[in-house]
């Protein structure tokens, strides 16, 4: 269980490669590269391609999505600014592993990979950083997988939406927490290894117990502290 991140926090996500590096080595990455812009919903690179950049996610949020037999993709996690994606393919050069689009406006540093690879060599420090950037991904999963298991529909949606809300959320005057994040109810049901149809009920419920608001764009935890109670920890 993570606590929810407090309001004046900086603009880096906790823990994110930007927020890790010192002052030299951030500088130096931040000079690489070209700034692009991403509307919602924009692909920022696709599964299977060859990994042709590295993207440091400067602002706004980017869902990692998994090819699926039906064409449809399964929601894998959500990235957030200062966080790098797209290094995997460029450090092993295998083909993309997923999908990344953005899940709402986003600015990001799409970076070379000769640039990238040529940053890591000069900056030593930076490279450790990448490798423990890389770790924190899988062992994050890792505990998704298990946070979402051997409990039922309504408690693992509950366990995603406060991760969400801890990660991502701005507590409002009145408590509560507001996340825009432009994510699908069949995303949100892939978070959480549940179906779009039980996420649609489960939603529903917790809708009609007043801890949760849903609006465009937006999720609203109403009473955080019940939705804690919820999750089971």
């Amino acid at each position: 269980m993570r606590p929810i991140r407090r309001t004046d926090a900086p603009a880096w996500a906790a823990g994110s490669l930007l927020d890790t590096l010192d002052a030299v080595d951030r500088d130096a990455l931040l000079r690489l590269g070209t700034r692009r812009r991403y509307a919602d919903q924009d692909v920022l690179m696709t599964a299977g391609a060859v990994g042709d950049a590295v993207y440091m996610l400067l602002d706004g949020l980017v869902l990692i999505v998994g090819e699926t037999e039906d064409g449809e993709g399964s929601a894998l996690a959500i990235r957030a600014a200062g966080e790098v994606v797209g290094e995997l393919a460029v450090l092993d050069g295998s083909p993309r592993s997923a999908t990344v689009r953005a899940a709402g406006p986003v600015v990001a540093l799409r970076i070379a990979p000769a640039s990238f690879i040529a940053f890591l060599h000069s900056h030593p420090a930076a490279q450790l950083q990448v490798l423990r950037s890389v770790a924190r991904k899988l062992r994050s999963a890792t505990q998704r997988r298990i946070e979402t298991s051997g409990c039922d529909a309504r408690r693992r949606l509950a366990r995603v939406l406060y991760e969400l809300a801890a990660e991502y959320g701005r507590r409002r005057p009145d408590g509560s927490l507001l996340l825009e994040l432009s994510l699908s109810q069949r995303a949100l049901g892939s978070l959480a290894g549940v179906s779009v149809s039980t996420t649609e009920r489960a939603l529903a419920a917790l809708r009609a117990e007043g801890l949760l608001a849903t609006g465009y764009r937006q999720l609203v935890v109403l009473d955080p502290g019940r939705l804690t109670d919820l999750c089971g920890y």
